[in-house]
C-alpha cells in the first residue's frame, strides 16, 4: 500500500503532510539515508520536517496509546518517535489500534533528532523545535 492510499483523521492530516510520509518513507527507516534527503534541503525544509514529526508523534503521546507503553516521559516519546518513524502505514495502523503500539523503542532505529542534527551542520543552528 502507497502512502497516498492511506488515508488518516483529517484533525492528523491538517498537521502533518504527504510530503513529510513520503520523506519517511524514502528514509525507509534509515538514519543514514534521512540524513542524506535532508541534506539536500533548505532551513525552511528542514524545520518543517521537524515540526511535523513532533505533530504526529505528539498525537501518540497520550492516552489511549500511552497506556500501553512504558511509564517514563523519555520512554513515550521515543515509542511515538519509532512509530513515526517507521512511516505512515504503521501510523495508521497504530491510530486504529492503540493496543498494538510498542511498549518501548529500546534497540530501535528512531529517526527523530536527525533534522536537527542536518540544520546545525549546514547552516550553524538548530531548528530550534523540540
Amino acid at each position: 500500500m502507497e502512502n497516498f492510499d492511506i488515508v488518516l483523521p483529517e484533525e492528523i492530516s491538517e498537521i502533518v503532510s504527504d510530503w513529510f510520509w513520503n520523506i519517511i518513507w524514502s528514509a525507509n527507516q534509515n538514519a543514514d539515508k534521512l540524513r542524506e534527503i535532508l541534506r539536500e534541503m533548505d532551513q525552511e525544509s528542514i524545520i518543517k520536517f521537524q515540526e511535523q514529526f513532533l505533530d504526529a508523534a505528539g498525537v501518540l503521546q497520550v492516552e489511549p496509546f500511552s497506556n500501553y507503553m512504558e511509564e517514563s516521559e523519555d520512554g513515550i516519546e521515543d515509542v511515538s518517535y519509532l512509530v513515526v518513524s517507521r512511516g505512515k502505514k504503521y501510523y495508521a495502523e497504530i491510530l486504529d489500534d492503540p493496543k498494538k503500539i510498542p511498549f518501548t523503542a529500546e534497540n530501535c532505529e528512531i529517526l527523530f533528532g536527525i533534522a536537527d542534527e542536518i540544520c546545525i551542520e549546514k547552516f550553524g543552528e538548530s531548528t530550534g523545535i523540540y
